[in-house]
């Protein structure tokens, strides 16, 4: 099996190693129509890197819980020294450091996946046997207009997902800022290969279920 894309060894092995999973499942499905047997596959692709990030994702959760924790604190520091922005900045660092926590630790699951999501994106814009297979008529390789319904989809379902999260995270006490950051998914789904988008729906569907189980 070959990809053809911009040379670059570690993306190429893993490429070709994301690649022939995502054929050996297409394979075991393939009593399933064509397209359709891929696009499970790809969500079983996901489910297996979404389990491997489990332990980070428990992380994420108590970075969550001790950020939300801070927040009165940390607007007790922002009242006190807001006419001190050096000062307030450190801080602010010192009840992080002291907290254990930082403000970056709860995307730091979402930095991880972005490897994932790097190579999936080139498996789906190399070439190779799995990349012709269709569903309802439309190429996993279509993105943009050329998705057609599809493309409406695939947004429909991250906006779905990404309003249920941001409303859960409003009731968890967040900071409001935050809310816009399940929406953030959406654009790579409108200019991404249609197999990215179900890639992208299937990891933040995993993310707002897997939020409810952790926070029991």
């Amino acid at each position: 099996m070959s990809l053809t894309m911009p040379s670059f060894a570690p993306l190429d092995a893993a490429t070709n190693v994301a690649y022939d999973l995502l054929a050996a499942l297409t394979a075991a499905l393939s009593p399933i129509d064509g397209g359709a047997a891929t696009v499970i596959a790809i969500v079983l692709f996901t489910a297996l890197v979404r389990l491997a990030l489990v332990p980070l994702s428990k992380r994420q959760v108590r970075a969550q819980k001790a950020q939300t924790a801070l927040l009165p604190r940390l607007r007790e520091l922002q009242q006190k020294h807001r006419s001190e922005p050096d000062r307030l900045r450190t801080e602010m660092t010192n009840l992080y450091a002291e907290s254990g926590t930082s403000p970056l630790a709860p995307f730091l699951p979402a930095l991880l996946q972005a490897p994932a999501f790097i190579v999936l994106y080139h498996v789906f814009t190399g070439t190779g046997a799995l990349l012709s297979a269709t569903l309802f008529g439309i190429p996993l390789t279509a993105h943009g207009l050329a998705a057609g319904w599809l493309l409406v989809a695939l947004v429909g379902g991250l906006l779905a997902v990404a309003t249920v999260s941001a409303l859960r995270t409003l009731r968890a006490g967040q900071p409001r800022w935050t809310l816009a950051l399940p929406y953030l998914t959406v654009v790579p789904a409108v200019v991404m290969p249609v197999a990215a988008g179900v890639y992208l729906l299937t990891s933040v569907t995993w993310t707002a279920v897997e939020q409810v189980v952790l926070r029991r």
